[in-house]
Formats: structure tokens, C-alpha cells, sequence
């Protein structure tokens, strides 16, 4: 019972190991840009329906659950301090549209 247990187990790390080799290849910066640009989209089509000209704290509430709904893995994988950073390195720029 324990060879079984440790043989799943260790099937598992191997899954998980492999899911992430396939996130750090797939964040290469075309496919972040991709990701960023596709995600502004989404989040402004959601608030233009509850205002015209959205706060950034509304901006930001809305992009949380956006990302909850359609990306948690990424999302969830961050804390709070990374989440920050990440939010105002990559969707608080105007430049990503350019």
C-alpha cells in the first residue's frame, strides 16, 4: 500500500514538475504581451457596461476577478505583494497598447 501511495506521489511531482516547465516556456514576453493586451480587453468591455471612465481601484477590483474567472492558476499563484507589482508593472502601462 505504501509502494503505491509513494509511486503516486511521485507521479504527481512529475506532473506538477512538468506544468511547470510549460509555464516558464509559455511566459516568454510575446506571450505575456499577448496575455496583458487580451486581459486589458476583457477588463475594459466588463467595466464600460458599469462606467464610462472606471477608477484604478475599479480597474483593479474588476482585473482580480477577471483573472479568478479565466486565469486562477496564475492568479492564485501570486501573494499579495507579487500581485502588485506584477499589476502595476504590466496593466497599469499605456504603453502596452502601443
Amino acid at each position: 500500500m505504501l509502494i503505491g501511495l509513494s509511486e503516486k506521489v511521485n507521479r504527481l511531482e512529475q506532473k506538477i514538475s512538468n506544468m511547470d516547465s510549460h509555464m516558464s516556456e509559455g511566459l516568454n514576453l510575446s506571450n505575456e504581451t499577448k496575455f496583458v493586451k487580451q486581459t486589458c480587453v476583457a477588463i475594459a468591455k466588463r467595466l464600460i457596461v458599469k462606467n464610462i471612465y472606471p477608477t484604478e481601484d475599479q480597474f483593479k477590483v474588476e482585473t482580480e476577478k477577471y483573472l479568478l474567472e479565466n486565469e486562477a492558476d496564475f492568479y492564485e499563484g501570486m501573494d499579495d505583494k507579487d500581485w502588485n507589482i506584477y499589476y502595476e508593472d504590466k496593466l497599469t502601462k499605456p504603453e502596452i497598447f502601443s
